[in-house]
């Protein structure tokens, strides 16, 4: 299945999990649902059934600190809740694949940054 795609539904829960104690990163998804298109279906070939968005545009939106900021805070945001014993199983799987999605993002991330030395958002 190609990797080129993150989920509109990912970002809304992301948005969703933020906006209370990280506004600031909630604010960052929020304009990116607010101006990312989804790419038509009919260019998904089928791969994929909910709304998918360019992982360029995702990328180009956000930028790739805050993408690693936002693995980050969900990672604590899942920990704690692991430690607390406060979310019921199925939301423990949504939240592991919540994380496992912009997990994906990062290593696309890495792995199509271009060694320009003007871009900051380049990891190489």
């Amino acid at each position: 299945m190609p990797t080129d795609f993150f989920s509109r539904q990912a970002l809304e829960l992301t948005f969703r999990l933020l906006r209370n104690n990280h506004p600031l990163l909630a604010n960052a998804v929020k304009h990116t649902l607010d101006n990312t298109m989804p790419v038509p279906y009919e260019d998904l070939q089928s791969a994929y059934t909910g709304e998918m968005l360019l992982n360029t545009e995702v990328l180009s939106s956000l930028k790739a600190h805050v993408i690693g900021k936002i693995v980050s805070v969900l990672t604590d945001i899942g920990e704690e809740a692991l430690k607390q014993h406060d979310l019921p199983p199925s939301h423990m799987t949504l939240m592991r694949t919540l994380i496992e999605d912009w997990v994906q993002l990062t290593e696309w991330v890495l792995a199509h940054t271009t060694a320009d030395q003007n871009d900051r958002t380049s990891y190489h």
